[in-house]
């Protein structure tokens, strides 16, 4: 589809391949009325230029997502998104529209639709961004790339609390694997690697990282000494890596293929290997309580919400035998809470995060009754244990 290219003259207009409609800069037109008027046509469009003082419009359809921008800012374009016409899990053609949610942490807030499975009861966003256009949802809006330095002077304590997360889970793995010592760890989706970093130190154990990105350590190459880091896919992985344990901390809810990273995992581990994935729960209090809004969603970057039972079913279509499920993890479910109501408010999540932090502490105060019920209520948080079958 050619996609045609303008800047404003005189007389704005609303473009596509098909037609051409004129929209007069002068009439006073609302961001409103041109979106109901002329961008809601049912058919793909594109908008280009800008005028200042104009808002941001954004549409999505079930095979493209437009974006319209008036406000000077860089040109946007029509961009595809990929559909599914089955589930990823079961691949059941029986599947719904279930809820549409706004982009999070992020500036352009386009609607993006979840679908939900009538079989296994997945729910996945469908359509999807493509994967070569997901890095337009990882901008200075995107909190967890910021980091530490975010909460200003506070960012001693913020670092102090990603290293308690990140000794939580090395005793996760200690207890699905008893000579974890000795191991080589594989971490899928690490990010930052600040809990590989935490292996070596503890363990002085083989450590391993992948990421489709190194965002998450380029600017700090000498924390990570000694560290196997590596920019790429799980199908890059070489067969004879045989790794101990193999974990993914948030990791699942992003992959755009998980049945075949999966089997891929499996096909590259030993009898002895074990799987640990923290994941969102979708059958979870502060999705039920939050809605739309939920910090789960994740909108448009988590692409599968699972339950425990769907879950199951991924990793024994994939090769893997659960062993173990939590209705709980490593991560403090307040953050999910304390997430979704930041988007139910707006949240500008470029802001300076340092006039927040004392609110956020005290909502951790105030979480803490609820936290205690953690294991009985899945408050918004999952831990699944597998190993090959």
């Amino acid at each position: 589809m050619e996609i045609v290219r303008r800047f404003l003259s005189k007389t704005d207009k609303v473009q596509n391949p098909l037609r051409t409609q004129p929209v007069d800069r002068g009439c006073g037109i609302t961001d409103k009325e041109l979106f109901e008027k002329h961008i809601k046509i049912g058919k793909p469009v594109i908008i280009e230029g800008g005028a200042k003082g104009w808002g941001c419009v954004g549409k999505r359809t079930r095979e493209w997502l437009i974006v319209a921008s008036f406000d000077c800012a860089p040109i946007r374009y029509l961009r595809p998104m990929l559909e599914l016409k089955n589930c990823p899990i079961c691949d059941d053609l029986s599947i719904t529209p279930f809820i549409e949610t706004s982009a999070q942490m992020h500036s352009d807030k386009a609607l993006f639709n979840f679908d939900q499975c009538s079989s296994c009861d997945l729910v996945f966003l469908n359509p999807r961004v493509p994967l070569t256009e997901l890095k337009e949802y990882y901008t200075s809006y995107y909190l967890p790339y910021r980091g530490a330095k975010a909460w200003g002077k506070y960012q001693s304590l913020v670092e102090g609390s990603q290293r308690k997360l990140d000794m939580k889970r090395l005793k996760r793995i200690k207890q699905v694997h008893k000579s974890v010592e000795t191991a080589l760890i594989l971490d899928v989706g690490c990010g930052n690697p600040s809990f590989l970093k935490v292996c070596q130190q503890e363990l002085n154990c083989h450590t391993v990282g992948i990421d489709f990105s190194d965002e998450g350590w380029k600017n700090h190459q000498d924390s990570f000494k000694g560290i196997d880091l590596r920019v790429g896919e799980i199908k890059d992985l070489p067969s004879n890596l045989r790794p101990d344990v193999i974990t993914m901390w948030h990791y699942l809810e992003h992959d755009y293929t998980p049945l075949e990273n999966l089997r891929t995992l499996k096909s590259i581990s030993k009898p002895s290997t074990r799987l640990v994935i923290e994941i969102p729960n979708f059958a979870s209090a502060s999705r039920k309580k939050y809605g739309k809004n939920w910090a789960g969603w994740h909108t448009p970057r988590h692409l599968s919400l699972f339950s425990p039972h769907n879950i199951e079913l991924l990793l024994k279509k994939s090769g893997w035998k659960v062993t173990k499920t939590m209705t709980y993890g490593t991560m403090n479910p307040y953050l999910l809470y304390w997430m979704s109501e930041k988007e139910q408010k707006g949240m500008q999540w470029d802001k300076d995060m340092e006039e927040e932090f004392m609110q956020f502490v005290i909502g951790m105060i105030k979480f803490a009754p609820k936290k205690t019920a953690e294991k009985i209520l899945s408050l918004g948080v999952m831990t699944v244990i597998a190993e090959p079958e």
